[in-house]
């Protein structure tokens, strides 16, 4: 379920309008990248990131990734507390392809990132179950 402060409109104005947009799902540690801009050469690129200790961090990482780009004018962190099917379900994923129209390798690389963050998720409520290294039983069974 997401955040009981979850504004919707913003939300979708900033993955419509930003340059940069990064999404935090809460107890995940990696991020859902998704950076719009596009040139003569490069589309879009949406990918599964590790996080970073800050917007400099991120910054750094992104001239890494993005050669052929200025740092962005616009850049948007948004934490989603929802599992990834709530995100898809409220239509946001929807959002960020409408970024990729157009081109292919984009919109493969959103899919791509969107199977990832699945796979995490689905890993980290196998851990919640039977424990992991996230998660800690608070009382056991006594034999």
């Amino acid at each position: 379920m997401a955040d009981e402060a979850f504004d919707p409109e913003e939300t979708l104005r900033a993955l419509r309008d930003a340059d940069v947009v990064v999404i935090g799902f809460g107890w995940l540690q990696e991020r859902l990248l998704i950076d719009g801009r596009r040139n003569d050469v490069d589309g879009p690129f949406i990918r599964v990131v590790e996080p970073v200790r800050g917007p400099r961090e991120r910054l750094r990482e992104l001239r890494k990734l993005r050669p052929g780009f200025d740092d962005p004018e616009s850049f948007v962190f948004f934490p989603w507390s929802g599992r990834v099917e709530s995100f898809v379900e409220a239509d946001l994923f929807e959002r960020i392809l409408e970024r990729c129209e157009g081109d292919e390798t984009a919109e493969a690389d959103a899919r791509s990132a969107l199977q990832r963050l699945f796979e995490l998720d689905r890993e980290d409520l196998r851990q919640a179950i039977s424990g992991g290294d996230k998660y800690h039983t608070l009382y056991e069974r006594q034999p």
